[in-house]
């Protein structure tokens, strides 16, 4: 209990052959210090034992909802389902190959307080798994110079804002119909920031809450696949978006700065958690 604000708060995990890590990811969340949850599984005709796995936790927390729609190959589509499935007055977004720390919900649940006006609000993000310091992958999001306060930020700026990091709330996501469906559109959680920015101010806390998994079956485009995407957006939005800053995979000498900035981000980040 959060001083007797205790709303429900309707998780959305989009699930596809993630019988792997699945399991880790819901516990993240029945481990939350906040309870008043319900967790609800899209997934999108899965291959493997994902939804097995998925119904067996069900049968022990009546919280576990779970659904299957035929393959859309799009987290949009399972997203957006599991947004009409929400009875929430605030909708959390997991993949569900990340992890949460256990105060996540409890700390973003403070901030609306705080803030009754915000329309989001979002947290930091730090990758592990495949990946250490050395790696291409290595990323603490966003660097605290980085972060977006504004939608001006957000345009400005770019997105360094982690898809399981928001905490949103359900009413407005569901007036402006969710994630954009379109094929075409494959940054669509960036363009749901913008969208929701529009309707409202948003918020940051400066602390990491989410652990991205990296791991080998991940797609990423490259820097010329990237910056079409954001075109895209761009023309479709009619909006005027930087270009993708590609930071990876320029050489070591390149590397070891750029991750030195992201170790230095995390231990800033680590210390101001203990002095505050």
């Amino acid at each position: 209990m959060i001083n007797n604000f205790t709303p429900l708060i309707s998780v959305i995990i989009p699930a596809f052959n993630v019988e792997k890590f699945i399991e880790e990811t819901i516990c993240s969340v029945l481990n939350q210090t906040y309870q008043n949850f319900e967790i609800i599984v899209v997934d999108d005709s899965s291959l493997d034992g994902t939804l097995e796995i998925v119904k067996k936790l069900s049968e022990t927390d009546s919280r576990i909802l779970f659904y299957k729609i035929d393959h859309a190959g799009k987290p949009s589509v399972p997203r957006n389902y599991g947004i009409k499935k929400a009875n929430g007055e605030f909708v959390a977004f997991l993949d569900s190959d990340d992890i949460w720390l256990k105060d996540k919900l409890e700390m973003q649940l403070k901030y609306f307080q705080r803030y009754p006006e915000a329309v989001f609000v979002y947290t930091m993000s730090v990758t592990f798994g495949n990946v250490n310091i050395f790696s291409s992958g290595y990323e603490v999001l966003p660097l605290l110079f980085n972060a977006a306060h504004s939608r001006e930020d957000l345009i400005k700026k770019g997105n360094s804002i982690t898809c399981s990091s928001v905490l949103a709330k359900s009413k407005i996501v569901k007036d402006i119909a969710g994630f954009d469906e379109d094929p075409k559109l494959v940054v669509e959680d960036y363009d749901l920031w913008l969208r929701l920015s529009e309707r409202g101010s948003f918020y940051f806390i400066p602390r990491i809450y989410v652990k991205y998994r990296v791991h080998k079956t991940q797609v990423s485009g490259d820097w010329e696949t990237k910056q079409k995407r954001l075109e895209y957006l761009a023309i479709k939005r009619g909006l005027k978006l930087p270009p993708y800053r590609f930071r990876r995979n320029k050489g070591l000498l390149f590397l070891l700065p750029r991750n030195f900035i992201h170790l230095l981000n995390f231990i800033w980040v680590k210390f101001l958690s203990l002095i505050r």
